[in-house]
């Protein structure tokens, strides 16, 4: 019946863990608590109340001092700061191993495991969650760490902190604050509580009574909050208040002096009954653990002697001390302040029972060893990022937007550089800038000279629009300092890295330049940027991770929304709450499969398996897949090499032949374009636009009443191909009264490198098309020839040259540079993937001329063939397809238009076919699969 009992009472204390809200003392007799607590000496019921920070590094001394410590001593906890995942998660195995009492693990993990453990996706600071102000978005997120702390061990982040960033030149807080008003810090602190204790994960709220408006760091000193009771309840307490009243299950309280709290002179806050006992227990009635900041600080050391000060913490209502000087030492000096009653029994007995009571909340008394395996995908994993993804999209702020030029629409009147300012090499945000324009790029190494600006400014002639990445601007002074090793450092007049020389760069953009700037850094070191114009774009980011420079060069094309808010004021420049909203256009953005309900694993071992079997069985040397779903590039991987003989390895921006494609990607959008503009009626006949088919008095036609809905239906009786390219060649080899190895006015037709056409043959061409005899008038029979005559058509009715027309109205606007025909005109050939080693006709490798020979002898430009393109680009065109002409905020087609050329045009005839567009069989869910065309998978 006990058991029964105990296993009841268990089950509920697990429930219990599973809540956001956390009452420790209604643990704190539960059985296994009152068990494991008499089973404790005297000084191990002190040992409980101090735990040590661990190096999960090389120092292998440390960690064996602190095994003793566990072992012989009996300490509570350990603190983890800097390591690799699968030491921390030796270690860890390892001290609860040889712990007598199970160990609280804690980190210091303010922006996820990732802040200490490298390879780990990090989440953004709280500064940035601040931006977002979406409490589902940031509860998401630390539910995401709270599954990364569960797997590496870990009980207790040391997070949030709750301190209201009123001082810009806090050199402590920073960017770890949410932002400066007291109503926004307090809505995401609770739900960054929410997110990890509904996990399992202990909560600890930072830096009680507040640290938030100082300008002083208490590592190094004492930092005054000379405030009134009402100021200091309204703005600095009201956070912490708020999440004690919510169940936040720690706090831990900082070295600050309050006079107006506790009048002693000189004492810490974290040493104070005043402020811990009294207001803490007493006051707010709280009733979780309360902790120390790092006791080794000289802000708490300023007061006393090691180990009095830690007596003086536990006396303040601190329930543990972290980070003791000497260990050990504190741990003798607490029990000397109980044999001289200074500290009672009974106050240490009931510290160490709300201790217990937190590890059985953790589910400590079930503990089980961290499981190694798949340790690094685990910690990794899509949710993870989809939730930072979302956060960061969130909280991106725009602050200027003149005369509306975000998001960027009009590419086709934009040449576009691209500058970033403190990176050497090309940045993620550069890259992800390219993937929706052309666009050049430039780099200013931080603390650029001004010999080096003026070389820039002139590489910058000709170009209408800069968009520049501001790297250089600090993040955290604390961190930054931190990174170099002093703390002092950064304490000087322009502590967020503002030079003159970067002063003059921003004058330059904002002044001569049209300029989109984004700061990834600090909005504080914005401030300090003296500039006289503000630039036509700028773009608050927050940080220079990685993942928020992609997201931010999508915001700038409108693949996202604008939708962060200033947390903090810039000072007399933007006021906290700024930000200039704006609705995304369906441009393709760029995101993880799981952001389109796809499994990430699944979709690449599925790809990854039949592309690696083709490379296996030489189906080809390598290839670009990408896959977009619902407007989200989801997939895109470049694999094996340009030819079987693997030098050169195949890339994501290679471009390739797109064959076939070309008659949906070149042809048939000037037709639909012509058709969207009222010059072509599908039911009139073709002669009408292309007189080389209109009967004459000696030359009668047979083609004089084809209709182009017949044409483009693939129904009008034309036969499949003519070889053109024949009559040009006697037994294998080309005829020189038709080719030249060099260019000329005459031989104008580039049909590979080296080898040129006369131009006089594209009237063999046309004259062999009006004589080819109809075969199967009103049936469906596939056929190139549509295709080879619809670019004179186009040019009959348009009065505009083909290419141009396309690149005008189509490629350009879609920001797709790489779809083009002739790409050796505009691309290094080494972009290009080589389509055939061609023995029979050109001998020798096609490479960026088309492959198709009917497209050859028209000089590369045809309807039919002779399209290159990037895959990225290829899926612009596509996506306007699928989005009924709209693309990035263009209607470059009518809804209608795209309906009527996608529609089935004879189904009475068994012609599954569209106007151009293929189409699965009529019958195609009916049929068995195997004969099914393309899949019975596919949409009609």
């Amino acid at each position: 019946m006990k058991r029964l009992l105990f296993f009841f009472i268990s089950f509920f204390a697990f429930l219990f863990s599973a809540t956001a809200q956390v009452d420790l003392e209604k643990l704190m007799f539960h059985p296994w608590v009152d068990s494991v607590f008499q089973s404790l000496s005297p000084d191990r019921r002190i040992a409980q109340l101090v735990w040590v920070d661990v190096t999960g590094g090389d120092d292998v001394a440390t960690q064996v001092e602190v095994a003793r410590l566990v072992k012989e001593w009996g300490v509570g906890g350990v603190i983890f700061f800097q390591s690799d995942p699968e030491r921390l998660a030796r270690l860890v195995n390892y001290y609860q191993s040889v712990a007598q009492t199970p160990l609280l693990v804690s980190m210091d993990a303010e922006w996820g495991v990732g802040m200490r453990l490298p390879g780990i996706i990090p989440f953004p600071y709280n500064m940035m969650m601040g931006a977002s102000a979406n409490p589902e978005l940031i509860k998401a997120a630390t539910t995401e760490m709270a599954h990364q702390m569960k797997r590496l061990g870990i009980q207790i982040s040391l997070a949030p902190a709750c301190d209201i960033n009123t001082q810009p030149l806090n050199p402590i807080i920073g960017m770890r604050a949410f932002g400066e008003s007291p109503r926004l810090v307090t809505d995401c602190s609770v739900a960054y509580m929410q997110g990890l204790q509904a996990n399992g994960i202990l909560a600890v709220a930072k830096h009680y009574p507040g640290h938030g408006d100082t300008q002083t760091d208490s590592h190094f000193t004492l930092p005054l909050l000379p405030y009134s009771r009402q100021r200091l309840d309204s703005v600095e307490l009201y956070p912490f208040r708020q999440l004690v009243e919510n169940g936040i299950g720690a706090v831990m309280t900082a070295h600050l002096n309050v006079p107006e709290l506790d009048p002693d002179p000189g004492i810490p806050s974290s040493l104070s009954s005043r402020i811990v006992e009294n207001i803490l227990r007493k006051e707010w009635n709280y009733k979780g653990l309360i902790l120390t900041d790092a006791m080794n600080m000289q802000g708490a050391q300023s007061y006393g002697e090691p180990g009095d000060i830690e007596v003086k913490a536990l006396k303040a209502g601190n329930d543990v001390v972290e980070f003791p000087s000497d260990p050990v030492s504190a741990i003798r000096v607490i029990k000397k302040a109980v044999e001289q009653n200074i500290l009672t029994q009974e106050e240490i007995d009931r510290k160490c029972r709300r201790v217990l009571a937190a590890k059985l909340w953790a589910g400590l008394d079930h503990r089980q060893p961290v499981n190694t395996g798949n340790l690094i995908r685990d910690l990794n994993t899509p949710s993870a990022e989809l939730a930072k993804r979302k956060l960061i999209e969130d909280a991106l702020t725009l602050l200027e937007n003149h005369h509306n030029l975000l998001p960027l629409t009009r590419l086709d009147t934009l040449k576009i550089a691209t500058l970033s300012v403190g990176e050497e090499t090309l940045t993620p945000f550069q890259q992800m800038l390219a993937n929706f324009a052309a666009t050049d790029h430039f780099n200013l190494r931080e603390g650029f000279s001004s010999d080096e600006l003026e070389i820039l400014k002139k590489r910058l002639n000709g170009y209408n629009l800069v968009i520049a990445g501001i790297h250089s601007l600090y993040e955290s002074k604390t961190r930054r300092s931190m990174q170099v090793g002093n703390m002092q450092r950064m304490r000087t007049n322009r502590p967020y890295g503002v030079t003159d020389e970067l002063e003059a760069l921003t004058d330059y953009l904002s002044q001569e330049k049209q300029t989109v700037m984004v700061c990834f850094g600090s909005p504080y070191g914005l401030g300090e940027l003296r500039t006289r114009v503000k630039p036509a774009g700028l773009i608050m980011a927050y940080q220079n991770d990685p993942l928020v420079q992609e997201l931010a060069a999508q915001l700038i094309f409108g693949a996202i929304g604008a939708r962060g808010k200033l947390p903090v004021t810039i000072g007399n420049i933007y006021r906290a709450g700024d930000g200039i909203p704006f609705e995304k256009v369906n441009r393709l953005k760029y995101t993880i499969p799981e952001e389109a309900g796809v499994d990430s694993y699944r979709l690449t071992s599925q790809i990854d398996s039949v592309v690696n079997l083709a490379l296996e069985k030489q189906a080809f040397p390598g290839c670009n897949v990408l896959v977009a779903k619902d407007g989200n590039v989801i997939f895109h991987k470049a694999y094996g090499f340009h030819t079987y003989e693997k030098i050169v390895p195949s890339r994501r921006d290679d471009l390739y032949d797109l064959a076939s494609v070309t008659k949906i990607c070149g042809g048939l959008p000037a037709v639909m374009k012509l058709y969207d503009e009222g010059k072509i009626d599908p039911d009139q006949f073709v002669s009408a636009y292309f007189p080389d088919w209109k009967s004459r008095l000696f030359h009668p036609s047979n083609k004089s009443d084809i209709t182009l809905r017949e044409l483009y239906a693939h129904q009008s009786g034309l036969i499949p191909f003519l070889g053109f390219w024949k009559k040009t060649a006697q037994e294998g080899r080309l005829l020189s009264r038709w080719y030249t190895i060099e260019p000329d006015e005459r031989h104008s037709l580039c049909v590979a490198q080296g080898i040129y056409l006369d131009k006089r043959f594209l009237k063999t061409v046309f004259r062999d098309i009006r004589k080819s005899p109809l075969k199967n008038r009103g049936k469906y029979v596939y056929s190139d020839l549509p295709f080879v005559i619809t670019p004179r058509l186009v040019e009959n009715v348009s009065g505009a040259d083909f290419q141009q027309l396309l690149e005008t109205s189509f490629y350009k606007p879609l920001g797709a540079p790489t779809l083009t025909y002739l790409p050796l005109r505009k691309f290094s050939p080494d972009r290009m993937v080589p389509t055939e080693n061609d023995q029979y006709y050109r001998r020798q490798q096609l490479q960026g001329t088309v492959h198709d020979e009917s497209a050859a002898v028209l000089g590369g430009i045809s309807g039919n063939a002779g399209l290159f393109a990037s895959a990225n680009d290829l899926a612009k065109l596509m996506q306007m397809y699928l989005q009924q002409g709209n693309y990035g905020g263009i209607q470059f087609l009518k809804a209608t238009t795209l309906q009527e050329f996608n529609r089935v045009q004879f189904p009475q005839n068994n012609n599954r076919r569209g106007l151009g567009f293929d189409k699965p069989l009529l019958n195609n869910q009916s049929v068995k699969p195997e004969d099914a065309y393309p899949t019975r998978l596919a949409s009609p």
